[in-house]
């Protein structure tokens, strides 16, 4: 079953005969699926706060937590969750454009059938 981001992008990757690193990819697409969310926010702050809030987590860009509770100062749990899940729909979905063409029709039946199974375990 695919229960997370992980698991959804190892089963696109096992699909599509991905030769590299397996791992490092997915760690990849996960740090700028998170960074694009991330962005999403911030573009939809009026400009004054989007730069506040650039100042502010640039200065603490390598402590988490500071991080965490700036971001917590400007966007509800909520707003971060949805801006992510949209990212991450997003990314996938111009990743699977991407490769479209290279795939077979088996490979494009298994990850018609990938995304069946995932739609039905949110529903």
């Amino acid at each position: 079953m695919l229960n997370t981001p992980n698991d959804i992008l190892l089963k696109i990757l096992d699909v599509i005969d991905y030769g590299d690193n397996k791992h490092a990819f997915i760690d990849e697409f996960i740090k700028n699926v998170q960074l694009q969310s991330l962005l999403d926010l911030i573009s939809t702050l009026p400009t004054d706060k989007q730069e506040e809030i650039k100042t502010k987590l640039s200065t603490n860009v390598n402590d988490a937590d500071k991080v965490a509770s700036t971001l917590g100062a400007y966007f509800t749990q909520s707003q971060m969750q949805d801006a992510l899940e949209v990212a991450s729909k997003n990314a996938i979905t111009k990743y699977i454009e991407t490769i479209n063409g290279t795939l077979s029709v088996s490979q494009k039946q298994e990850l018609a059938n990938a995304f069946q199974e995932l739609q039905t375990a949110s529903a």
